[in-house]
């Protein structure tokens, strides 16, 4: 479907760091890998004033009209909830807010749709690191517990519900404060643009999922400009005996920047992969 190479980015806004630097890749260095920025949508039209008029998409219901192989968002899960289907029925769909999928509804419409237009959604690693060992322990059926813990500025998180009240105590108190310890699906709509690395690993290891995953969310000032991620992996053991990995991730970040500088330069390498699909309903890249 479409001109291969064609690739399309939904954003907030460019000013975010994920669509400005995925949009400014695809202009520089796109074209030596046989890849074409074919456009950019955002909720807020005024925010593509930077972008040539030939690359602005008023509307995603234009889409239909467009040729494109991969359209990769980066802004909301509300866009994978309100336009998954749409998307999936014509390109392959890498789901940068993979917190879209904590809501089983939304995930069964974007499976059904990936199977029924032959194509594939991706979602991609972000900050996980080891997630393909999480997801061949949990293939293998070996995988026993995963828990995520993630640690920013108080400034850095966009809390909704009874979250906000929590994220504005931390910010008032100046220490450290855990906001959150439990399942990871509750989690996901109330910071749905905070915990798409939790949402990640939930995807990695369907057999613990979203109910599964353990999250673990803190807000430190004493870190304002880094994002730290730990994961901690448990096998399946015999006699209290079992397999233990813990790694900690230490991420640069702009200070209340909601996406760490290294995570960047992954989205780009899963922008690469997702051009080559695998025609399978999901996968991790």
């Amino acid at each position: 479907l479409g001109v291969p190479g064609e690739v399309a980015v939904g954003a907030t806004s460019l000013s975010l760091p994920p669509g400005q630097f995925l949009a400014q890749q695809l202009l520089a260095q796109g074209p030596a890998l046989g890849l074409t920025l074919a456009w950019v949508w955002a909720r807020d039209v005024a925010s593509l004033g930077g972008l040539p008029p030939a690359l602005r998409l008023p509307d995603l219901g234009f889409l239909r009209s467009t040729q494109v192989d991969l359209v990769v968002e980066v802004a909301h899960p509300c866009v994978a909830q309100e336009h998954g289907e749409d998307i999936l029925g014509h390109a392959n769909f890498m789901l940068g807010s993979p917190t879209a999928l904590a809501d089983p509804e939304t995930e069964r419409r974007l499976r059904e749709a990936a199977t029924r237009g032959g194509h594939t959604l991706y979602v991609p690693r972000g900050a996980l690191w080891g997630c393909e060992d999480i997801a061949r322990m949990d293939r293998q059926g070996t995988l026993a517990a995963l828990k995520v813990t993630m640690t920013k500025s108080p400034q850095s998180f966009r809390a909704q519900g009874w979250l906000r009240e929590r994220v504005a105590a931390a910010v008032a108190s100046g220490t450290r404060m855990v906001l959150y310890e439990g399942p990871l699906r509750p989690l996901c709509p109330l910071v749905p643009n905070n915990v798409n690395t939790m949402a990640a690993a939930a995807v990695a290891a369907p057999g613990l999922g979203f109910d599964g995953v353990t999250a673990c969310l803190v807000a430190d000032p004493s870190v304002p400009d880094w994002h730290v991620v730990e994961v901690e992996v448990t096998s399946v053991g015999d006699k209290g005996r079992c397999l233990s990995v813990t790694s900690t991730r230490r991420n640069p970040a702009g200070l209340g920047a909601v996406t760490g500088s290294a995570t960047l330069g992954s989205f780009w390498s899963s922008l690469q992969g997702g051009c080559h699909s695998t025609h399978v309903p999901v996968s991790l890249s």
